[in-house]
């Protein structure tokens, strides 16, 4: 069963930064191929395709857009002019004392995007769910636009105010609010208790947001019991850039340095995880290589059967993979670069890479 075809489609986007336009170049395909397949129809959108749409961090940038009916070109152009404006340093903040970038210019500008919608607006298309960190009590929020879930609406005794209030613009800034890059969101969660502290949802599991999806669209706790099987359900998962996160130990490495970048290993075998359990539940045309010791479990199947139809797209950002598959021979300098999330100079390059890489990997 193709990945298109199921009744009920969800677009998983993972989070990481300026390379969130790795994305946008699978999207920007996506769009064109499905745009061709409903006859070119000049109105059409990816809200009209996907069932649900759920992201992390710069992946809820592109969800939110894309759910409240953005063409990817629209989206592509917000993320460029975004970048160069909220990715600006500011050398009179002190490193690893303060965050290294001011978070007034992206709260502005994803209220200007956004405005006042809430997540009961109708103006919201699709399904939405944006993942984001509460760290005040050291919970993963799943926060979503189903008005059948638990927390949906405000709590008679005044105990926490309902999720159907909260403003898109607040959640998707407290989706991206990574630390060491930006300070965290407050958001009120009653009126009578103190302000909940929000930070990046891929401070948590789910930097790649496939199992939550799966979990709102399928458990009854939910409210929507979509049923499974790849004829009924699918999911397309897309990345911003991978690669091995390697720590080499120095004779003098400033331990604030050292664990920011294991944390981002950690980020990255969360989300690794993710990915291979999804695979390991699913059937899937391409099946995405996961490391060398299982290859990319094809064949494979938790049970014996899928529960859902998958597929992974995404950019190496590795020297051999990038000469193999495109025939580019990037160097170390360079490649060092390109895997920065905070430098909007590296954008282009990143998309010029990624384009060629949906054209060979997205097919309808």
């Amino acid at each position: 069963m193709s990945v298109w075809s199921a009744q009920k489609r969800l677009l998983a986007l993972d989070g990481g930064g300026t390379a969130g336009i790795v994305s946008i170049a699978f999207l920007e395909r996506i769009e064109s191929i499905l745009k061709e397949a409903s006859g070119g129809r000049d109105d059409f959108r990816l809200a009209d395709h996907f069932h649900f749409v759920g992201g992390t961090s710069t992946g809820a940038v592109i969800a939110a857009a894309l759910a409240t009916g953005r063409t990817v070109t629209e989206i592509k152009g917000l993320y460029f002019d975004l970048a160069s404006r909220v990715f600006r340093r500011d050398w009179l903040r002190l490193p690893y004392i303060r965050p290294r970038f001011a978070s007034r210019p992206l709260a502005e500008a994803l209220a200007i995007e956004l405005g006042d919608i809430t997540l009961d607006d109708p103006k919201i298309r699709t399904k939405l769910a944006i993942i984001i960190k509460r760290i005040d009590t050291g919970s993963p929020w799943i926060v979503s636009n189903l008005p059948d879930q638990p927390y949906w609406d405000d709590r008679p005794d005044g105990d926490y105010l309902g999720n159907r209030h909260y403003k898109l613009a607040t959640i998707v800034r407290a989706s991206t609010a990574a630390p060491f890059f930006f300070g965290p969101e407050a958001i009120s969660i009653a009126a009578d208790q103190d302000l909940g502290v929000f930070i990046d949802g891929g401070i948590s599991p789910y930097n790649s947001p496939v199992l939550p999806l799966l979990m709102l669209a399928t458990l009854r706790r939910y409210g929507l019991c979509w049923p499974l099987g790849p004829e009924n359900l699918s999911m397309i998962s897309i990345g911003t850039g991978r690669y091995r996160h390697k720590v080499k130990p120095r004779s003098f490495y400033p331990a604030v340095l050292f664990a920011t970048e294991t944390l981002a290993g950690m980020v990255e075998d969360s989300q690794a995880t993710s990915l291979m359990l999804m695979q390991w539940l699913s059937e899937s045309e391409a099946p995405w290589f996961l490391n060398s010791e299982i290859q990319d479990l094809r064949g494979e199947l938790l049970g014996g059967r899928p529960l859902l139809s998958f597929q992974r797209y995404d950019l190496w950002l590795e020297q051999d993979w990038l000469r193999d598959h495109l025939g580019e021979d990037v160097s170390t300098s360079t490649l060092r670069r390109l895997r920065r999330i905070d430098d909007p100079f590296t954008m282009p390059e990143l998309y010029s890479l990624a384009v060629k890489v949906a054209e060979s990997q997205v097919k309808l």
